[in-house]
């Protein structure tokens, strides 16, 4: 959101979308100690800047990123009236990326669509691999 016509489509999956919400350890390490620079960072701050299509996915278990930094970024694109989709994976936690073959089909359907613009193959399965 920070470029706005640059992305067409983009997915978030596990963000961290505000760093005033994550460990303070993180951060830190990062960024030094917590001030205004933190807000600055927020997508919080800039979702009504979004223009493309947007996809967040997390796991409602996720106890590295607290699943309400999703959900605030919700709250934002909301109040500034921005489209977007938002998927919950029920019993995921942080790795659903690589773990969750839902959130991988879904997150492959998104792009096909927003990307190619055409529709994505209907309950595509991905298969096991090692």
């Amino acid at each position: 959101m920070t470029y706005p016509d640059f992305y067409k489509a983009a997915v978030a999956s596990a963000g961290n979308h505000d760093h005033r919400m994550a460990k303070a350890w993180w951060p830190e390490q990062y960024m030094g100690e917590p001030g205004e620079h933190y807000k600055e960072q927020s997508n919080l701050s800039i979702a009504k800047n979004l223009k493309g299509k947007l996809l967040l996915i997390h796991g409602d278990m996720d106890n590295n990123v607290n699943p309400a930094s999703s959900y605030r970024l919700a709250a934002e694109l909301v109040k500034n009236n921005k489209d977007f989709e938002f998927i919950i994976i029920p019993n995921a936690n942080h790795d659903l990326t690589w773990r969750s073959k839902y959130a991988a089909r879904k997150r492959m359907d998104f792009f096909v669509k927003h990307l190619w613009n055409i529709e994505p193959p209907k309950e595509f399965e991905f298969k096991e691999y090692n």
